[in-house]
């Protein structure tokens, strides 16, 4: 039985496939019926789930902004070069959100109580994982020599790619972690370990990042480098604990080993695709974004670093409400429970919005704070990126505000399995819209970084609101 394929007692495979696999009937048939639970105990609900996906998805945005922080205390130019190579390690999102749809997929099948079904998803879950750590690992390989053909800072590029040469040998534990265990774990009713492992992870990596940088304790100074040699090694110790816990737990017998099963695999990657897509027309095009600042100097480059770090940590708290609600979404589909469903997209449609918005006023009101984060300001080596810094704070902002709408947007259409109309949303917005009137701004005017996070404000706001008015549509009530 492939992913597509809804037995008579379940329908899991309608949660994972796309829009044209029946979901308006199955909406239309059941919307009338009455949610069989509150407002308040859904919003509870999403929480309780929302809280360790938030954990997860904090464990690896920290893990990004720990990074900057560590670079930015050596140098703006260390921080300019840091960030570049997380821009062109879009190839790690891509693939781990190809792989995310396992978890989702299994959160149905738990609904469905089909046993059999979760265990051959964790275990070519698992396969797929390798595969695409492969592919990871050659792009970040040959990436930073397109660098140089962009145009960005010769001493930045240099820098950056000494990062990613260490940074590719940690992809398999990458995209373990971020794409298979981030939304299997809780699955598994295994949530606890993304609370555990989220301290633990950011301590052990500070420590091991400091004496590396600075020769603290006895290591070896390494300066720069010392970052990802540290950001690799406990990368590899976090996925291979969250394999111990799996496989040394009571979850264990739930997951017998199962062979590779080349159908299972092929729907897996039909229906994650979308995800992926999405997740690498979204990282191109903060790429081009990146590079477009670049020209402007390592100052803008470095302020660049800051704000979108902004958007990102506040973004866990969207994308986490996003993919609690799909999960919820997707088990109250298995289950036949649709009006439950529906109310429960809404619910976090909400949570995550209020959340960014919440942020985007700290922000505003406190830049200082923020910046001082990255860089010391009070340093007049760091003057430059300073000023740069406060010119796009406000749209910065208001990009954060956007993607509210976007990160639960995403998340509730993927409980849905709604995911190839997102990704075209994606495509259409960013490429049909968005990049064709910055690059014709650009050469009839002239582009300065707050024209660019004007424009990331602004796509950002017309996806995410256009995948609501979608998800809405889709769960419309039957008026007959």
């Amino acid at each position: 039985m492939d992913i597509a394929t809804v037995p008579a007692s379940g329908r899991v495979g309608n949660c994972v496939d796309g829009p044209d696999a029946g979901h308006d009937d199955d909406w239309k048939t059941h919307g009338n019926s009455p949610s069989t639970e509150s407002v308040s105990a859904h919003v509870a609900k999403t929480t309780l789930l929302a809280a360790p996906i938030l954990m997860g998805h904090l464990s690896n945005f920290a893990v990004t902004t720990t990074t900057l922080l560590l670079l930015g205390w050596l140098s703006a130019d260390s921080l300019a070069a840091g960030g570049l190579a997380i821009r062109v390690a879009v190839s790690t999102n891509i693939m781990a959100g190809i792989l995310v749809v396992v978890g989702v997929v299994a959160s149905g099948a738990n609904g469905a109580r089909d046993a059999e079904r979760v265990a051959g998803l964790y275990w070519n879950g698992l396969y797929l994982t390798l595969a695409l750590s492969i592919l990871s690992f050659a792009w970040m390989s040959v990436a930073p020599g397109l660098l140089r053909v962009l145009g960005q800072p010769p001493e930045v590029v240099t820098e950056a790619e000494a990062i990613l040469d260490v940074l590719r040998w940690a992809e398999p534990a990458n995209l373990l972690r971020l794409g298979l265990m981030r939304s299997m774990l809780p699955a598994l009713g295994m949530a606890w370990i993304l609370y555990a492992l989220t301290p633990l992870t950011l301590v052990i990596y500070i420590g091991a990042g400091i004496a590396l940088v600075s020769g603290f304790g006895g290591f070896p100074a390494l300066g720069s480098l010392g970052v990802p040699i540290a950001l690799v090694g406990t990368t590899w110790l976090t996925a291979l604990v969250m394999l111990a816990a799996i496989h040394s737990g009571p979850s264990g017998t739930l997951i017998p080993f199962t062979r590779i099963k080349l159908a299972l695999l092929r729907d897996m990657i039909r229906s994650g695709l979308p995800i992926g897509a999405m997740q690498g027309v979204d990282g191109i095009f903060f790429l081009i974004a990146t590079v477009v600042i670049g020209q402007f100097g390592a100052a803008a480059l470095a302020a660049h670093q800051i704000a979108l770090n902004f958007g990102t940590v506040a973004y866990s708290l969207a994308v986490s409400c996003g993919d609690a609600a799909a999960m919820r979404i997707s088990y109250r589909h298995g289950a036949g429970t649709f009006a439950d469903a529906r109310v429960a997209g809404f619910v976090g449609i909400a949570m995550g919005t209020v959340s960014m918005a919440v942020a985007a006023l700290i922000v505003v009101a406190f830049p200082n704070v923020f910046i001082g984060f990255f860089i010391d300001i009070t340093d007049p080596r760091n003057a430059d990126t300073l000023a740069a810094s406060h010119s796009i704070v406000l749209f910065a902002c208001l990009f954060i505000f956007a993607d509210g709408f976007y990160g639960t947007g995403m998340g509730v259409l993927r409980g849905l399995g709604d995911n190839r109309y997102a990704m075209l949303v994606v495509i259409v917005v960013y490429w049909g819209f968005g990049f064709p009137l910055g690059a014709a701004y650009h050469f009839l005017v002239g582009l300065d970084t707050r024209d660019v996070w004007c424009g990331l404000a602004a796509v950002q706001g017309i996806i995410g609101l256009v995948l609501v008015r979608r998800y809405a549509f889709v769960t419309r009530r039957d008026p007959a």
